[in-house]
């Protein structure tokens, strides 16, 4: 990478397009405390865009979920950053990854960049949801709830399969392999995890049966 190339690269709008480039800047020229930085501020849209589900199953208020998220995003973000840099530093390497650990973190840390800049949609997403489920109390939703909600799960899947493209590609460039491994190397241990809760739930549904 030139260094012309280098001083313009921001990883705050690179990281969409030239993700392997802005994780290999981050790596070069960035501290760890850049990555924590953005897992911190990652975590209050994270937090703010499970609101829906706290909020129906606890009947907790919307500005108390909103208040929190402030203080429980970014402790959950940088409970979780460790965990996730751990097993994909692990698993990485039966696929020949040469990542280490630190690095990892810092390319996990980076790849969640598009997550804050999904903040005004989650907290528009909040708002409409919360207003949404009062009218359904009354069994008067809009059309334009549920317009919404169609256009929500489309962003929202759109978001979700990109995140997976560039974290794949964070992954890659950390191990320096291609992104299709560092695609099995998410696939995996969240297919572990997945199988685990599982059986987990099932487990305790049936002892709370019996």
């Amino acid at each position: 990478m030139k260094k012309e190339e280098v001083k313009s690269l921001n990883p705050f709008f690179s990281i969409w397009l030239s993700t392997r480039e802005t994780i290999r800047y981050v790596l070069d020229y960035k501290d760890i405390r850049f990555s924590l930085l953005i897992v911190i501020i990652a975590g209050i849209p994270n937090a703010i865009g499970a609101i829906g589900e706290w909020e129906t199953r606890f009947d907790i208020p919307l500005w108390q979920l909103l208040i929190g998220s402030l203080v429980l995003g970014p402790i959950i973000g940088l409970i979780g950053l460790p965990i996730g840099a751990a097993l994909y530093t692990f698993v990485g390497k039966w696929f020949g990854g040469t990542g280490k650990f630190k690095e990892m973190v810092q390319a996990v840390g980076v790849s969640m960049i598009p997550i804050i800049w999904m903040t005004p949609y989650y907290i528009v997403d909040a708002l409409i949801t919360n207003k949404a489920m009062a009218d359904t109390i009354t069994w008067q939703l809009s059309a334009g709830a549920i317009g919404w909600s169609l256009l929500s799960l489309f962003i929202m899947a759109t978001f979700s399969i990109w995140m997976i493209v560039i974290q794949s590609k964070a992954i890659g460039e950390v191990h320096q392999f291609s992104s299709w491994k560092g695609f099995w190397t998410i696939i995996i241990p969240s297919t572990v995890i997945f199988i685990i809760v599982f059986i987990i739930t099932i487990t305790i549904i049936f002892s709370s049966l019996g």
